[in-house]
């Protein structure tokens, strides 16, 4: 894995989330990134859950099987197709470096709540751990603080279905 000459835009990520990792989608935001999916580490509790750290890079990726995202059955072979359900980007943490690539709205790892209330709008929710979470129209995106001008991690997420 490498930390990539250009880094992918905001929306190729967003437009592979729930694609699979070898498509089209899938490729525009991996192959920068040297990331293959040998690199893929499996949960250990018998889920088709995988998760590639690029902590060079800053970046964070979960990769889950098809039949478990739209909830049908699938064989458990381990064969996939595997899709994107979130990409978390690094800010202010000991174990990654920090991302450097464009993040969606423009936001920065030294965005205050202020800030990012004035990039995004409010916040549809404020969970545990003071994560606040924006459910926008296509996805979830969820910021950490560290400390009030700190982020420590912004991800995006698949919506889930209702």
């Amino acid at each position: 894995m490498k930390v990539p000459a250009q880094y992918p835009a905001p929306e190729s990520f967003l437009a592979a989330l729930t694609q699979p990792f070898d498509s089209i989608a899938g490729r525009r935001v991996v192959e920068p990134f040297g990331i293959a999916w040998s690199d893929a580490i499996a949960l250990d509790r018998g889920l088709d859950i995988y998760h590639i750290s690029a902590p060079p890079a800053g970046i964070h990726l979960t990769f889950k099987h098809e039949g478990m995202v739209f909830d049908h059955d699938y064989p458990d072979d381990g064969k996939g197709p595997f899709l994107l359900t979130d990409c978390a980007f690094w800010g202010d943490v000991e174990s990654f470096e920090s991302y450097k690539g464009p993040i969606w709205r423009n936001l920065t790892f030294s965005d205050t709540i202020a800030d990012a209330e004035g990039k995004l709008g409010p916040p549809t929710k404020v969970g545990r751990y003071d994560i606040h979470a924006w459910e926008l129209p296509d996805f979830k995106l969820t910021i950490h603080w560290k400390s009030p001008n700190s982020i420590r991690v912004i991800s995006y997420w698949m919506k889930q279905r209702d």
